[in-house]
């Protein structure tokens, strides 16, 4: 066996071995942070609590951002295609890691994101947008409704593309937690968690009472680190599976969000 394989090999047990206390490490700091985004967006919104509509660097920080995404997620995508494949160096990492998640998360932990992975299913998608969709509706908030049902509907379009693209086969495992079928690269929960709770958090920051604002982003931070590490734990996708997932759907996160803003922005300044 080549030094390189064996050390990728060594290096993905030791990752799939750490795994369950490596998630929990990970969603502390992950919902910290984004509550901590959260409180300094509120507090500058205060400071300009005169201007309601957002301003032109905030405008264009957004498209910015969802550019920058864009441009690194076509980067990755071109990075991990080249090393996925049987034998090929991130295919090697990516089964090593899985099969030493199946081997050393205890069965209580594997059998609970069974069911936590589920918060991102199809059926739940829909059901979501469409309950989000009708109350905006409803409450006269046609165009954040329409940008809603826009972000959730076109991930789900982007995700099936870039499936139908690279034809990558799911991890084979001997446990009945996650039944699966269809291609693995990029893993559609990861990337529709993203945009679902993610675009939840963005109108709980615009709409919610001031104290429900930064726990709704770190409530929905929280729920896409677990949907999106529970289909590494049930072995429903890789590792690699996962991360394009979360790039895919953040880029397409960003570039909604700054669309909204963009438009908002417009209309406000619009004699």
């Amino acid at each position: 066996m080549p030094v390189e394989d064996a050390a990728l090999i060594a290096l993905g047990e030791r990752l799939g071995a750490q795994a369950w206390p490596g998630f929990l490490i990970l969603l502390v700091a992950l919902t910290a942070a984004a509550g901590l985004a959260a409180w300094g967006f509120e507090h500058l919104r205060r400071r300009h609590a005169a201007q309601p509509e957002p301003g032109a660097g905030l405008l264009f920080g957004g498209l910015a951002i969802g550019a920058a995404s864009v441009v690194a997620l076509a980067w990755l995508f071109a990075e991990v295609a080249e090393g996925l494949g049987d034998g090929r160096p991130m295919g090697l990492l990516d089964e090593t890691i899985s099969r030493a998640v199946g081997a050393h998360t205890p069965p209580v932990v594997r059998e609970a994101f069974s069911w936590l992975t589920h918060m991102a299913d199809p059926i739940v998608a829909v059901l979501v947008c469409a309950g989000v969709a009708v109350a905006l509706w409803l409450r006269g908030h046609r165009g954040f409704a329409a940008g809603w049902v826009a972000a959730i509907a076109g991930n789900g379009v982007l995700n099936h593309v870039l499936k139908l693209i690279f034809e990558r086969a799911r991890p084979v495992h001997d446990f009945g937690f996650a039944q699966v079928s269809g291609y693995s690269f990029p893993s559609g929960h990861s990337s529709g968690s993203m945009v679902l709770y993610g675009m939840l958090g963005y109108l709980g920051l615009r709409m919610l009472p001031p104290r429900w604002r930064v726990p709704s982003v770190m409530a929905a931070t929280a729920v896409v680190v677990t949907v999106a590490c529970s289909r590494i734990f049930v072995r429903a996708h890789f590792p690699s599976d996962v991360l394009a997932g979360l790039c895919s759907g953040g880029a397409w996160l960003a570039i909604c969000i700054a669309s909204i803003e963009y438009a908002r922005h417009h209309r406000g300044t619009r004699p």
